[in-house]
């Protein structure tokens, strides 16, 4: 099965929503949302698709400032889950970060999402603190990091 990587563009953003509303129900992100992230300063942002038989199944987005990143979001459809296509999107998000010189990514994940946190910890991230209702009420999320080296 072939597959492409690639840039973020405004004609996916009605699929993206899609899977984001499929995925996270309320606190998925909106089209406006998507393209306030996508629109940003140009080499601050860095968004990523993942298409499968031209078909987007997965997604990722970083955001950059000074020399740290933050993972604002990553998804897999469910069909497509544990196949290891969001470790793959992690890994180049890794290398981007590396890349442009970045010493540390951090992410939220929620608390009870206990396959993203194993994937994340595979990568060596850690939890360094946890966001209170940062999901909703009652939804916490833990903020992990990791260091990257150098290229």
């Amino acid at each position: 099965m072939s597959y492409l990587v690639r840039d973020i563009e405004l004609a996916d953003l009605d699929q993206l929503v899609a899977i984001e509303v499929e995925l996270f129900g309320a606190t998925a992100w909106n089209r406006d949302l998507f393209l306030d992230e996508i629109s940003r300063i140009p080499g601050s942002r860095w968004y990523q698709v993942l298409e499968i038989s031209d078909q987007i199944v997965g997604y990722i987005g970083m955001a950059t400032m000074g020399t740290t990143a933050d993972i604002q979001t990553i998804a897999v459809i469910p069909i497509q889950q544990r196949h290891g296509y969001g470790a793959m999107l992690l890994g180049l998000a890794l290398t981007e970060a590396r890349n442009r010189g970045i010493t540390e990514v951090f992410l939220e994940v929620a608390v009870e999402n206990e396959p993203a946190i194993k994937l994340y910890e595979s990568f060596g991230f850690a939890q360094i603190s946890i966001r209170p209702n940062y999901y909703g009420p009652g939804k916490n999320a833990y903020v992990m990091m990791r260091q990257v080296g150098e290229a």
